[in-house]
């Protein structure tokens, strides 16, 4: 699949997205691994950090999905995971408060056969 958006969007669908996935390793639907593999990934995350056009809170975000997962191997992992998707939880919707709301929400996709 391929999501295409105007790049003035690209906060708001990139903030949304790392919301989802941070709510749902917080309810416990999502394993934290996916943010390693998702959002983290470098051909995606690079691409994210090099962009003038995102948020350095945002690129915060991006950067910290890929160590979401590793808390759990020290004491009291569990409860710092949480306080750490919490925290980024948080930055998200910061960056979704500031987005002007008046705009063209323009998404279009496409599914690969």
């Amino acid at each position: 699949m391929k999501l295409e958006t105007n790049n003035e969007n690209a906060e708001f669908y990139l903030a949304s997205l790392a919301l989802g996935l941070l709510e749902g390793m917080k309810q416990g639907v999502i394993h934290p691994e996916v943010g390693i593999w998702s959002l983290a990934r470098p051909s995606f995350s690079n691409e994210i950090l090099k962009s003038p056009i995102i948020s350095n809170d945002l690129k915060y975000v991006i950067e910290c999905m890929d160590e979401i997962d590793i808390w759990i191997s020290f004491e009291n992992g569990k409860v710092k995971q949480q306080k750490m998707i919490n925290e980024l939880k948080e930055k998200c919707i910061a960056c979704l408060k500031k987005i002007k709301k008046k705009r063209d929400w323009y998404a279009d996709c496409c599914f690969n056969d």
